[in-house]
């Protein structure tokens, strides 16, 4: 099998890594919503409907869903930074980066305690340093 271009190699890193953490972030969801599921006609275009129900959601759903958060950018981070051919610690960061602009649109746009917040904060950037932490380094 040929080896791709550099360019190519850090597309599909980053590409890898996204698919992975946003799997990891999904599964969580998907966990979380089995201790509290959505009810009968909920309607996901309404705003209001959205907000009232996640801020009624139990402690057990929201502490999935910060996990799957902190562990959504970490193995993300982990593929990516495997996946590319050179400076692969940045790749663990850049997937950190995107998650975390993501969980700060969700933590916007719906109520979430003030501890999840602080959690998300801390954690989702922890989870890329460990994922960088962890890349093995370049070849010379």
């Amino acid at each position: 099998m040929p080896t791709l271009p550099p360019f190519a190699r850090s597309f599909v890193a980053v590409m890898a890594g996204m698919v992975v953490a946003v799997t990891v972030v999904s599964i969580g969801d998907l966990v979380a919503g089995t201790f509290h599921p959505l009810p009968a006609g909920f309607d996901m275009g309404d705003m209001a409907q959205v907000r009232a129900h996640a801020a009624a959601a139990p402690l057990s759903a929201m502490l999935i869903v910060l996990a799957g958060w902190i562990l959504g950018p970490f193995a993300g981070g982990l593929v990516a930074s495997r996946v590319a051919a050179r400076s692969r610690r940045q790749y663990a960061w850049i997937i950190a980066g995107v998650l975390l602009a993501a969980t700060l649109a969700n933590l916007r746009a719906l109520p979430h305690p003030a501890w999840m917040v602080v959690g998300a904060l801390i954690g989702v950037p922890a989870a890329g340093w460990s994922a960088a932490r962890l890349a093995p380094r370049d070849e010379a």
